[in-house]
């Protein structure tokens, strides 16, 4: 029996291997993704490892305030630190080391801009502990010397000794450039931005005076890394940690695997996708495979084979396909892995990737779960051909069982069911992790439906057809109606890929609503000056801009800020919202429930209605904030508004900024214009004082609006470029099921053709199966879509989030290309029913 199931695996290599595209393209990604990641941190790894080799301690504060994705804020130390660490005995040098954010001003005065890398300035060092190799020119001395990375001075079209632009959060000065360098051997690490300063510059200019973020120690000889670190701390007391070399390479490898972390599972996310949408198209061909041998298996019944052997055949042949598909798999993952490497060069972020990383991890992930998928495919079709019974072998053909049994009904009623409830829980309260439950309770509800509405909505569709396009589009809707079980499989890749992208563009058009209507609401002014994020560490804008601001076009404006603070008795980090009370009740309104920004004072604190009713403050409570010195501030809640989108949980005056020295620049101007101003005169007035600041953008209310929206647009299109891998692995289940479904017709096609039926009519109706197919697929995955979208609006309500919209044109673009579809699936399965032989096809039997 296994020498039977191998010839006629080999006899049908043409189907196994297409058969395993669905599975080559899941595993392809999912594989490129673990080569792509590994090889990323490998590098980073080695590129640390060759940073820090020479440092034998790095000190620094011990406090910290804790944020996700690595975005710490810690104390800075006494630029004063590193000359009492030398004097430790077996310190040979110690150097103060500094990193903030700062950006390089183009000489058209606006920022070099990069997406992704982050934009840095800090100390160049020097000796053992400078990671940068002098590559023309030499290291800065003095405050008006700067060196940048090779990378940053090609972007910017600078040159030796030119005057330069640089911005940080202590404003924009200029700056000569002495010299080029490159970091370790490569022109920049991980494609950031780097102007580098001599110690007092940076402390000055980067940090805030007389501060650095820590102190790089090389030793001596006399004692290892250990022990001189412990010495070190012991020196300094319980307000300062000595790391080893080996531990802040560690460290900083562990930040950087953390950072790669979500592009990995992203990614990964959308691999598992695209297998699922595999296994749709393998159970489909499965299945029909099946059922087109069904008289062979019945023939192999008679003379002897068992229904455990007959299984294990089909069985066999799903192996191999999943064998041939994950080994094709994992070698494209390595061209994916080039692709991925490619793409991030192309938008700005410079890897030094040295060579690919094969793990052992990828290969055992990938083969399992191509094999994986595969066997969940085709293991209900292998029971099947091994149920069948021997008298089937008289029958002159054998079909596949059509009609949707009682127990799929009820099992998709249940699940249906009990996803709503798990919604209504979630709307409730309950974990947003039961979100993510339901709707795939949802997916398969709607799946095993599928059949129930197939034969339908094929009648339903097929009607415009059959009257444009007369018998040809009758019979194509006959066809594709007479086994609901096959449509409702074929049509099923369709319907998960179209429900994906039109989920994400309901959630993606309700997020640019919900803009439209928090600025509209909340923001009463006329214009915005942004900086380049407002996050913790990010660049903001400096405070002296509001000054240079106080010009006759502009009636008030008024800045916010962000910074990381401890808040509650708990210490959980949050993103506090700092704001000047004068200015801010001029040109914000977020609807107060109790007092006002009037009522702010430095010795307080405004709270949105959410967050005041899950921790039980009212005004007049007090509430602990702590800096990220270890400074408790004794605060009490002055305000409570509802309108949070803008300010966040928590608002404070700007003045607290002065009692910290964490990062807090402005990240946004709110601008009201003067009476009768025109757009071109506060243009003309503005536009140089933000210019001035090197990296601030003056835009309209409606500009602002348009700019959001464009990054909502950029994550929609990387979505859609990921969840296209399904739509063509729909497009190859669509073609290899017309393919079957050609050959197996091929008696019935014989006869038409016998009739009068004409090449061309073939081919119109075995195009028009394919479009109805598909059309049904997008509409169902549309409605499905749309419903998902609604759920994740209406879990979101509690957030704040209470806009829902509706993406016409997104959803009848998708419909538009499901006919595309449809007729592209359709050309070779409509080739092959045209070369049918008609005396060949009516001898069959």
């Amino acid at each position: 029996m296994f020498a039977i199931a191998i010839k006629s695996i080999i006899a049908r290599r043409a189907r196994i291997l297409l058969t395993a595209v669905a599975v080559i393209a899941g595993t392809s990604f999912l594989s490129g993704t673990f080569i792509f990641s590994d090889t990323i941190n490998q590098t980073f790894n080695n590129l640390f490892t060759e940073v820090f080799k020479d440092v034998d301690s790095y000190v620094r504060s011990t406090n910290v305030i804790e944020a996700d994705f690595g975005d710490d804020q810690r104390e800075r130390v006494s630029l004063d630190l590193a000359e009492k660490i030398a004097q430790v005995d077996g310190v040979a040098d110690a150097q103060s080391f500094i990193q903030g954010s700062a950006t390089v001003i183009k000489a058209d005065g606006k920022p070099l801009e990069s997406t992704g890398p982050p934009a840095f300035g800090g100390t160049i060092n020097s000796g053992k502990l400078s990671p940068w190799k002098i590559a023309q020119g030499r290291v800065p001395a003095g405050p008006n010397e700067v060196a940048f990375d090779k990378s940053t001075a090609d972007k910017a079209g600078y040159k030796l000794n030119d005057t330069v632009k640089v911005a940080s959060q202590a404003g924009s000065r200029e700056f000569t450039l002495v010299g080029i360098v490159r970091y370790g051997g490569v022109n920049s690490p991980g494609g950031a931005q780097w102007a580098l300063f001599d110690t007092a510059t940076a402390s000055d200019f980067v940090a805030k005076p007389g501060l650095a973020d820590a102190v790089l120690v090389t030793g001596d000889g006399s004692v290892d890394d250990a022990t001189l670190s412990a010495r070190i701390a012991a020196k300094l007391g319980p307000d300062f940690e000595a790391l080893t070399g080996a531990e802040i390479t560690k460290e900083t490898q562990s930040d950087i695997a953390t950072a790669t972390k979500f592009i990995t599972i992203f990614l990964t996310v959308f691999s598992l996708i695209a297998l699922a949408v595999g296994i749709f198209v393998i159970y489909n061909v499965f299945s029909v495979t099946a059922a087109q041998r069904q008289r062979e298996n019945a023939l192999l019944r008679a003379i002897g084979a068992s229904r455990r052997q007959v299984t294990a055949a089909m069985l066999l042949e799903a192996f191999m396909v999943g064998v041939v598909g994950s080994l094709l798999g994992l070698l494209a993952g390595v061209g994916i892995s080039k692709g991925l490497q490619s793409l991030f060069s192309a938008i700005g972020i410079d890897i030094p990737l040295k060579g690919l990383v094969l793990s052992t991890r990828t290969i055992v992930v990938t083969l399992i779960a191509g094999l994986l998928a595969t066997m969940i495919a085709g293991i209900l079709p292998a029971l099947r051909s091994g149920r069948v019974l021997p008298i089937a072998a008289m029958r002159e053909t054998a079909l596949e069982n059509r009609g949707p049994s009682r127990s799929r009904i009820v099992a998709a009623i249940l699940l249906a069911a009990v996803g709503a409830l798990e919604i209504a829980a979630v709307v409730s309260g309950a974990r947003s992790a039961l979100l993510g439950l339901a709707v795939v309770q949802i997916f398969v509800a709607v799946l095993l439906l599928g059949p129930l509405m197939a034969a339908p909505m094929a009648r339903f569709l097929g009607k415009p057809i059959a009257k444009t396009r007369g018998l040809t589009g009758a019979m194509a809707s006959q066809n594709v109606a007479r086994n609901p079980k096959r449509t409702a499989r074929t049509a099923a890749p369709v319907l998960i890929g179209v429900a994906l992208v039109t989920g994400a563009s309901v959630f993606a058009a309700s997020i640019k609503t919900q803009i439209n209507d928090v600025v509209g609401q909340q923001f009463v002014g006329d214009y915005v000056i942004q900086a380049g994020g407002g996050g913790p560490g990010a660049l903001g804008m400096s405070p002296s801009l509001l000054v240079d601001l106080r010009l006759p076009e502009v009636e008030v404006a008024t800045g916010l800020g962000f910074t990381g603070l401890a808040v509650g008795p708990d210490k959980s980090t949050e993103l506090v919202t700092t704001v000047d009370p004068a200015t801010a009740s001029k040109l914000l309104d977020v609807s107060f429930v109790q007092g006002s920004f009037a009522d702010l004072t430095p010795d307080g604190v405004l709270v949105s209605k959410t967050t005041a009713t899950k921790q039980d403050l009212a005004l007049g409570s007090p509430l602990d904030i702590q800096t990220v010195e270890g400074t408790r501030l004794a605060l009490t809640v002055q305000g409570i508004y509802e309108k949070d989108e803008i300010l966040g949980k928590f608002t404070v005056d700007q003045s607290i900024l002065s009692q910290t020295t964490g990062p807090g620049g402005i990240a946004f101007v709110f601008i009201q214009a003067a009476k009768g101003v025109s757009d071109s005169d506060f243009r003309a007035a503005v536009e140089p004082v933000v210019k001035s600041t090197g990296i601030g953008k003056l835009q309209s209310r409606s500009e602002f609006i348009k700019e959001a929206s464009g990054q909502i647009n950029q994550i929609l299109g990387l979505i859609y470029g990921l969840l296209a891998l399904s739509i063509i692995i729909a497009i190859f289940g669509i073609v290899l099921t017309l393919l079957l479904s050609v050959y197996e017709r091929r008696r019935e096609t014989g006869l038409l053709r016998a009739v009068g039926m004409t090449r061309s009519q073939v081919r119109q109706t075995v195009r028009w199966e394919s479009v109805i197919t598909s059309v049904y697929g997008a509409i169902v995955g549309v409605v499905l879509g749309l419903v998902v979208g609604y759920v994740i609006v209406l879990s979101l309500r509690s957030q704040g989030f209470k806009s829902f919209s509706v993406p016409v044109p997104t959803i009848i673009s998708i419909l538009i290309i499901a006919i595309v579809v449809g007729v592209l699936a359709a050309v070779v399965p409509a080739r092959r029913a045209t070369k049918t032989d008609i005396l060949a096809a009516i001898a069959t039997t």
